[in-house]
């Protein structure tokens, strides 16, 4: 059975049902903007079409049933105020023009001290009946469908089963409206010529229980029976013409009329049959109807043609007392069921949809850790670059700490609270590399003679410690510069600084193996003076060859620039 529909608050389910997915995309959802806003536009799109389905659907069905609600409350007025809830409440449908009209005359409904009896001949407006009715009674719906028919009424065998199987489809549909499935009750009344008397009773069976179709043509033909046995001498005969009858008629109800309403080919569900019944009232026979055919085939007895209606056919009271009432079914629970179920769905998907987040949050701080990690403390330059990632990823840590987890990382799926300790354990273990040592400046006099390029016996100890700290900075190329003092010519000065600088630069390359492309040597002459010339000292101080480590901005093969240093910019 689906979802109820009857008093069902379906405008706000859709709202409601709208606002979650709305929520969910400004909390927690980890797509981009213009997703989260196409989705919203969709979704509020959506719902607006929906509301606008159900209100119109709303207004039809009370547009439908409207006069029949004032028939009802009419009919009630006299009575106490709980009486619609109190007393069962019976759908009596029928064809149109036919039974109905012999049963209730011009009244839509009939109160009797057992039951409310709703007149209906509409197939196609029984769902919305059930559904007011329901509504009027404040959510609990009506207890049963009593079906009326006239034996001599059908003449043809295509339209008696179009006309069962289209009501058949319209109490199904009011089943799905009321959201449980009404009890059936089949009444069948067989006119009989003459006099007949008004106190007729109904033969047949009813229960709270689905009925057992192959023992209920005999349990009726019991009580007919005994029906039969217990008349006066003079009675007994009428009764028992009647009564056989009345047998032939509940032969003819079980294999023509009740078949197609448990017919289950195709799919097909069948109605809930509670009670079938039949009774003899006086009425104009049809010679030429299924039912006349079918007694004179089975039972050879002859059926003339009546003289016409003397009574109003009675309403199948005794079946229905056998079927039990409806208990309230109210919208409001199975909506509130409904919500819950949907705030269930909305948050399996906020969570599912934080710990997404969450995971990949866990994955980028631990990346950028690992990244920082990996890198060698020679490479310092892409050190601080992957160090500043893993201070963004701690600053953020610390806002989450310190100003709150964000919905979409929350809902208890938290894990960047014990990252924090790591991110600052790992910046603060952080060191900057020694700065290079400062340029190493030596006496020209202690390397070359006055004069001369050319290196002195003995000056390899003065050149030791630039030897070493070349070695200990590989990554840097060696600038070598040599100056003079202002004695001579600056021409012959200048290329005097620049061999002395050469001569230098190739002993350092054949001690320490180091290719002469690392190198670089300079030839200031007496340009840039430490002090001035004026004096023996001063000129002593100015005649110097100074070996300064620069960055090395070039690739391997010396063709290119490398990056990641500030000196390579």
């Amino acid at each position: 059975m689906v979802a109820v529909v009857s008093g069902y608050p379906w405008r706000s389910v859709f709202v409601w049902i709208a606002l979650l997915p709305l929520i969910w995309l400004a909390l927690f959802s980890p797509w981009p903007v213009g997703w989260n806003g196409a989705c919203a536009s969709l979704i509020v799109l959506a719902a607006l079409i929906c509301i606008a389905l159900a209100t119109r659907r709303m207004r039809e069905r009370r547009a439908s049933t409207q006069h029949v609600l004032r028939s009802i409350d009419a009919a009630l007025a006299s009575l106490p105020a709980d009486i619609k809830r109190n007393t069962p409440l019976v759908l009596t449908i029928g064809e149109s023009g036919s039974v109905l009209s012999r049963v209730f005359d011009k009244h839509a409904v009939i109160v009797t001290e057992a039951a409310i009896w709703v007149r209906h001949d509409d197939p196609s407006r029984l769902m919305h009946l059930a559904d007011a009715l329901k509504r009027w009674r404040g959510g609990q719906g009506p207890d049963a469908v009593a079906w009326l028919m006239t034996a001599d009424d059908a003449t043809s065998a295509v339209a008696l089963q179009a006309a069962l199987k289209r009501w058949r489809v319209a109490i199904h549909e009011a089943c799905r409206a009321l959201g449980y499935r009404l009890p059936v009750c089949v009444a069948l009344y067989g006119t009989e010529n003459g006099q007949t008397p008004s106190d007729y009773p109904w033969f047949g069976v009813s229960g709270s229980t689905a009925l057992e179709m192959r023992t209920t043509a005999e349990r009726i033909a019991e009580s007919l029976g005994a029906f039969v046995e217990r008349a006066q001498p003079d009675d007994r005969q009428p009764r028992a013409f009647v009564a056989a009858q009345l047998e032939a008629l509940v032969r003819w109800g079980c294999e023509a009329v009740l078949p197609p309403l448990q017919d289950t080919q195709r799919g097909a569900q069948p109605l809930t049959l509670h009670a079938f019944g039949v009774t003899a009232v006086a009425g104009q026979r049809a010679r030429d109807s299924l039912h006349a055919q079918f007694v004179a085939a089975r039972t050879a007895l002859d059926m003339p043609a009546g003289a016409g209606i003397t009574q109003r056919y009675p309403l199948p009271l005794p079946l229905i007392r056998g079927i039990a009432p409806q208990p309230a079914r109210r919208a409001l629970p199975g909506a509130l069921a409904h919500a819950f179920a949907w705030l269930a769905v909305w948050f399996c998907a906020a969570a599912a949809a934080s710990a997404w987040q969450n995971r990949a949050l866990v994955a980028r701080v631990t990346a950028d850790m690992t990244r920082y990690q990996a890198i060698p403390p020679t490479q310092d330059a892409a050190r601080v670059d992957a160090l500043a990632a893993v201070k963004q990823d701690r600053d953020q840590l610390e806002r989450y700490a310190s100003m709150g987890v964000p919905p979409r990382l929350g809902l208890g799926l938290y894990r960047g609270a014990p990252l924090l300790p790591l991110a600052n354990r790992l910046i603060a273990s952080y060191q900057p590399p020694a700065p290079p040592p400062s340029t190493i400046e030596l006496d020209s006099m202690s390397l070359f003679d006055s004069g001369s390029a050319k290196l002195k016996s003995g000056s390899n100890r003065a050149l030791v410690g630039a030897l070493e700290m070349i070695k200990g900075h590989p990554d840097k190329r060696v600038l070598i510069a040599g100056h003079t003092d202002s004695v001579g010519s600056p021409a012959s000065n200048l290329m005097l600084s620049e061999a002395r600088a050469a001569a230098v630069r190739d002993w350092l390359a054949d001690a320490s193996g180091i290719s002469v492309t690392r190198f670089a040597i300079q030839g200031y002459g007496d340009t840039r003076p430490k002090v001035s010339n004026d004096t023996d000292a001063g000129r002593a101080q100015n005649r110097r060859v100074e070996i300064t480590l620069v960055p090395d901005c070039r690739d391997d093969r010396g063709n290119g620039f490398t990056h990641g240093h500030p000196a390579c910019s």
